[in-house]
């Protein structure tokens, strides 16, 4: 697990990100993708408009740390994928 630690040690983990980020369209061909995707947008949307703009403005922040965070993940689930992938084939 060392190795994949290191890529957070530095701003690699957004190489990959961008990497996924960049190829992400293959989902959109997932239609339970689509559907939650659609479904998360449009409450966000629902949500942000009932807002008073102190809370507009939490609720973005909010969403920004979301995505940031996602960045990490992104970057994880990349570098579990490239040392377990010939395993997660076998499952």
């Amino acid at each position: 697990m060392e190795k994949q630690e290191s890529i957070f040690e530095n701003e690699n983990y957004r190489y990959i990100s961008n990497f996924v980020e960049e190829n992400i369209g293959v989902l959109k061909n997932n239609q339970d993708y689509q559907e939650k995707y659609k479904r998360l947008t449009d409450a966000m949307e629902g949500l942000d408009s009932t807002l008073t703009d102190r809370q507009k403005e939490q609720f973005h922040e909010i969403v920004q740390l979301f995505y940031q965070t996602e960045e990490y993940y992104f970057a994880l689930s990349y570098s579990l994928g490239v040392k377990y992938g010939e395993d997660l084939k076998q499952i």
